[in-house]
């Protein structure tokens, strides 16, 4: 029976075996090889063990060139930071507070596949109510309609200045997706309040700054997120809005977000601080919807006012925002 050519199996490739090179050897290097099999014994040994490699190395280079490029991908994905405009004399921000206002941004698409339709926290404004610390607090009841009747719930908040905080009780939702301490009653499975039952939020806080709420089922199938802002700095010019929101102390940092502006446009984006002045490009995205993070403090100052302008094809919604007054009172975490 003839000698099967090949080199994974035997040490030496026999002479007398029909040598078919591979589409990456060229036809002429071939043949010489071929020739070069009926040398001695030593000889035939190196050149068995060239040709092993090189029918081996364009595969193990392929190989680690996509795993490579897997690694490169995944890192590009996790060094994902927030864009920014930063004025005049301003120092480049570190990569962990651009990393920190990214997820500021992205905080109510930030489930994934743990919200696969969407759903999104919505507040309705009870009342106000004056003689608590910091000043007058405003209460709201939380609605997470679509979410399931039949689980039970953790409801957590994030204050801008400090770390995700735990609600100790267990919360539900009835019918109308109405968020309560405790499984509605039948009586209370449609209703669109319940006083002493559903769960109030009693928040006290300044012009711009936001809260962030996340509802997330026991069973770790669902996620649930939402953002607050009290007090907006909102402009709206012609459909198009642009609203300055506070993402740190004392404003000295600052969301920029623009909406109804046309989808996949370049809008461009204006910041004037203190006689300073800046531009940048925001990109919106197939909702014609933005995000952009700036810097309205300059060195040497303790305060100032920050004017943001949006120019959209028809419109230039315009927001101002004073910057470095003292800190807010801390908010309030629900109450009832």
């Amino acid at each position: 029976m003839a000698a099967q050519n090949n080199c994974s199996r035997e040490p030496v490739c026999r002479s007398k075996a029909k040598f078919t090179p591979p589409p990456h050897i060229p036809v002429a290097f071939a043949k010489d090889m071929t020739n070069t099999i009926q040398m001695s014994l030593p000889v035939r040994l190196l050149v068995s063990i060239s040709l092993c490699l090189l029918f081996y190395f364009p595969f193990l280079s392929h190989g680690q060139s996509s795993r490579k490029s897997d690694i490169l991908n995944r890192l590009a994905k996790q060094s994902d930071t927030i864009a920014y405009v930063l004025l005049n004399g301003q120092p480049v921000p570190a990569k962990e507070l651009l990393t920190l206002l990214q997820r500021q941004a992205r905080w109510d698409d930030e489930a994934g596949p743990l919200n696969p339709s969407g759903l999104h926290l919505r507040f309705e404004k009870i009342d106000e109510q004056a003689g608590l610390p910091g000043g007058v607090a405003a209460r709201y009841r939380v609605f997470a309609e679509g979410a399931p009747e039949n689980k039970v719930f953790a409801f957590e908040s994030w204050p801008m200045d400090k770390p995700l905080a735990a609600d100790p009780r267990d919360v539900y939702v009835n019918v109308q997706g109405l968020l309560m301490i405790h499984r509605p009653r039948p009586e209370q499975e449609t209703s669109l309040k319940a006083e002493g039952d559903e769960l109030v939020l009693s928040l006290v806080t300044g012009s711009a700054e936001p809260m962030r709420f996340v509802l997330s089922s026991m069973d770790g199938q669902l996620k649930v997120f939402g953002t607050l802002v009290p007090h907006p700095v909102v402009a709206e010019d012609k459909g198009c809005r642009l609203e300055v929101r506070v993402a740190q102390p004392d404003a000295t940092a600052v969301l920029l977000i623009v909406d109804g502006f046309p989808a996949k446009a370049r809008i461009p984006l204006v910041l004037e601080s203190e006689g300073a002045v800046d531009s940048r490009i925001l990109d919106t995205n197939a909702d014609g919807h933005a995000v952009m993070a700036g810097f309205p403090y300059l060195p040497g100052k303790a305060q100032g006012i920050l004017r943001a302008s949006a120019e959209g094809p028809n419109c230039l919604p315009t927001a101002v925002l004073p910057w470095g007054a003292p800190a807010h009172p801390a908010a309030k975490t629900p109450s009832q």
